[in-house]
Formats: structure tokens, sequence, C-alpha cells
């Protein structure tokens, strides 16, 4: 998007703000401040909501998310706004999901070599799971078939799980609508009101568990990772093959990714409630 477009989006019909080096530069600092505010609030905010934080009128904030929306750099989900994956995606690549993945890494390593499985950090972006880090043992014969940036859906896999429980069940129920729920394996959840029991008891064990719901020959844990406010900013999974859920060695690997995912979560200064 570039300054030019920017600039459009704050000039009003009288022209009271043209494309000047200053009107430019207000421009591109109230759009920062606009997408500041956005990335403190990932369950997104109202017109309103964002016009007050950010101290701007509502019709000027309304003329930059159009502007932002038309390069998906935010999102409308009904009347709330969030980041979009333009956003996301330039931040990515421009520095590596640094702060997450340069903190999680090392504990997904420690975790990696100790049960000898693939650990994977993802992100809920818009209607989907998106991977931001991956450590696999070397020696694995059989690889998960998974790349940093690649997508998965939320019904039946286990990160998906964990990141949709930690939403309000009409956001997850309008993401369904959109995206369908696509029967991967015989074991996948293809009923809305079958997730929705299913998330419920993931939010109260703090785990998901993909049972051979996306690949039937893999089975995944995930726990979610939080920051200080408590708020679910990504989801730690372990992945094996040949491995049956109810199995002694499935239950190391649940214990292992919680046991993970919180020593992330400290990490970004979150603790958890001693009476949980």
């Amino acid at each position: 998007m570039s300054t030019k477009t920017i600039a459009k989006a704050v000039s009003n019909k009288s022209g009271e703000e043209d494309e000047t080096a200053n009107g430019t530069f207000r421009a591109i600092t109230r759009t920062m401040n606009l997408l500041r505010c956005l990335s403190h609030h990932p369950q997104g905010l109202t017109l309103t909501e964002l016009s007050n934080e950010a101290g701007l009128h509502k019709a000027t904030v309304s003329r930059f998310l159009k502007a932002l929306e038309h390069d998906r750099f935010v999102t409308a989900n009904g009347k709330t706004w969030k980041l979009g994956s333009s956003f996301f995606e330039i931040g990515t690549r421009a520095i590596g999901h640094t702060d997450l993945r340069e903190m999680a890494r090392p504990f997904m390593e420690s975790a990696c070599h100790d049960i000898g499985a693939t650990v994977q950090l993802a992100s809920l972006v818009d209607d989907g799971v998106v991977y931001v880090e991956k450590v696999e043992p070397l020696d694995l014969p059989l690889k998960i078939n998974t790349q940093i940036g690649s997508r998965r859906p939320l019904h039946c896999t286990a990160l998906g799980k964990v990141l949709a429980a930690s939403r309000d069940w009409p956001e997850v129920e309008a993401i369904l609508a959109r995206t369908g729920m696509r029967q991967m394996t015989a074991r996948s959840i293809i009923d809305p009101m079958t997730l929705k029991a299913e998330l419920e008891r993931v939010h109260e064990q703090g785990y998901a568990v993909d049972d051979h719901e996306y690949n039937e020959l893999v089975a995944c844990v995930a726990a979610p990772v939080r920051n200080a406010s408590g708020n679910v900013i990504a989801g730690l999974s372990i992945s094996t093959f040949g491995i049956e859920v109810d199995s002694p060695r499935f239950r190391i690997l649940v214990e292992t990714s919680v046991s993970v995912a919180g020593a992330i979560s400290a990490a970004f200064g979150w603790r958890a409630d001693p009476a949980r």
C-alpha cells in the first residue's frame, strides 16, 4: 500500500488535508497508531472502540480502515476489526516473527531432543492455523508434512482446536461457515456442535488432541501459549507417527506439551492461576 493511498484515506471532500509531505507524514503516523491499537486486541475492536483508543474521529478511522482492508492489512468480522493477513505475512517475512519464535525455540529444541518428536508453533491468522516455527529430530524416518508459513484448518488439528478454544464460539462458528468442515480422515469432526463440545473440553483441560483427524498416520497434542495478560497468542504442538492417543507414550507427549507451552508463556510474563 503506497503512501499516496494512505494519504487519500484521510483526505476529505473539501481537501482540508492534501498530499503534502506534512499530510503524508500525519497519515502514516495515524495508520501506524491504528495498527498498533489493533495489535493489542487480538479479539478485535469495533469502530467506536478503535476511534476512542486511537483518539481519532470515527469518520477518519473508517476511511483508514477501508484503505487498509483493501490490501488485507485489516479485516472485518461483522462490526469488529482485526489485523489482517498482509500485516502478519509482512511481519513474518521482515522479522521472522522474532519475539515469539526466538522466545519459544530453545524450549522447543529441548523438548524435541528429550522426546524425539516434532514440535511446532502456530498462530491463528484470518480463518486458519499458520505455522511459525518447527523443530524436528534429524533422524526421523518419516517427516511431518508442514513448513513454516503453511496453513491448516481449525476443526481437525490439535493446534486449530487449542487456538479456537480461546475464542468465543460465535467467532469460531463464523470461521467454520466460511471455511467449511472438510472430512480429512474417518475421525475428523465435521459437525459444529460436536466441535463446540470438544472446544469446551479443550478449554477445561488445557490442551487439545488430534486423534488422527487430519492425517490418519499422525497423532498430535497442542497446548496454548499465553502472553503476560493471559491472552492465547499461539499454540505449541507435539506430533508423531504410529501412536494411539490412549497410550502411555502419548500421555508423556501431553504432559510435555503443556509443560513447554507453560514455560514459554512464563517467559512472556504469564503466571498461571494457582486455583486451576
